[in-house]
């Protein structure tokens, strides 16, 4: 196990690395920068122009510019924002706007927990029968459903509609309005969990089957045992394993913060925060979202891996597993 973090740790350092010095080079030779942004692109003066790429550090050659971000990372330092959030410490802007996605990630993945495994479970076990087909049209449905075009009817519905104040978006802090908080976020986590819902229940109802198959679950229900108790023991937790992959995936993508939904309900969040670092040209903000995005997953997909050997007691981290 030891040996298997180690390798894992050194893999995710070496891809937040490279995903660094991606980043890092693409936002250079995007059209624009901090100081257009600051001033505006319309304001010929050259000297003062000269002045600012200086305070900034961008008349700095490439390679001394990340040098000095890539220290500031290892030292837990983000910088500090250019545009949207003039001189303001970029870790606590993240760290800020990470409350909100997270809260909404957390009702999301419920909402889709709660309807994904009755779902799988009911279509796998009246496989080819009318609850089976039913889930199967219904999971196909919220696949193929845009979020924006979720988000917009729900908006219309609920918002236009019906005239509720939270219907329209927006966020109310948990510690002033428990209620408002939690109504706010309903819509646009239903839209998260809509799409997330019909992929888990699909995966589910495959690894049932294909679970229900193997020999020891066709001895155990010629032997008589009752349903319940092979289809708990047995068929869910060796089923989970695949399933748990496609979770944690979903945990993930929610954890990095949902763009267009975020945007779509006026939520704070990491999603809508990299559009307006990006909208700004403020090159600090932006870098660093996407360095924590990707070390969320990183994260997330680690634990996903470990949790493997609790589900199935077969499966060994080890020399060459």
């Amino acid at each position: 196990m030891r040996a298997y973090l180690a390798k894992r740790f050194l893999f995710g350092v070496l891809t937040l690395l490279v995903t660094s010095l991606l980043i890092f080079s693409l936002l250079r030779v995007v059209p624009g920068g901090p100081v257009d942004a600051l001033i505006g692109e319309e304001w010929d003066d050259p000297e003062l122009r000269a002045q600012l790429r200086r305070d900034l550090g961008l008349d700095l050659p490439f390679h001394r510019q990340y040098a000095r971000w890539l220290g500031g990372l290892f030292r837990g330092d983000l910088g500090v924002s250019l545009v949207l959030y003039r001189g303001e410490p970029v870790g606590g802007i993240i760290l800020e706007r990470f409350g909100v996605t997270a809260q909404l990630a957390f009702i999301s993945l419920t909402i889709a927990l709660l309807v994904a495994f009755p779902a799988g479970i009911a279509a796998a076990l009246w496989k080819e029968r009318l609850p089976d087909h039913v889930f199967r049209i219904v999971a196909l449905g919220g696949i193929s459903t845009p979020n924006f075009f979720l988000g917009i009817a729900l908006i219309v519905m609920f918002g236009v509609g019906l005239r509720l104040k939270w219907g329209v978006g927006g966020y109310v802090p948990f510690g002033e309005d428990p209620w408002g908080w939690f109504l706010r976020l309903l819509l646009p986590a239903i839209v998260l969990g809509t799409d997330h819902a019909a992929t888990i229940s699909r995966m589910l109802r495959a690894s049932i089957l294909e679970a229900l198959g193997r020999n020891h679950v066709l001895t155990a229900k010629a032997m008589g045992l009752p349903r319940k108790e092979f289809l708990i023991q047995d068929v869910l937790r060796t089923a989970m394993v695949p399933v748990v992959t496609v979770i944690g995936n979903s945990a993930g993508a929610l954890l990095d913060g949902a763009v267009i939904t975020e945007i779509l309900f006026r939520l704070p969040g990491l999603g809508s925060l990299l559009v307006q670092g990006v909208y700004a040209r403020d090159l600090p903000l932006v870098q660093s979202v996407v360095i924590v995005a990707v070390g969320i997953r990183i994260a997330v997909n680690l634990i996903v891996d470990l949790s493997y050997a609790l589900m199935d007691p077969r499966i060994r981290y080890g020399r060459g597993q």
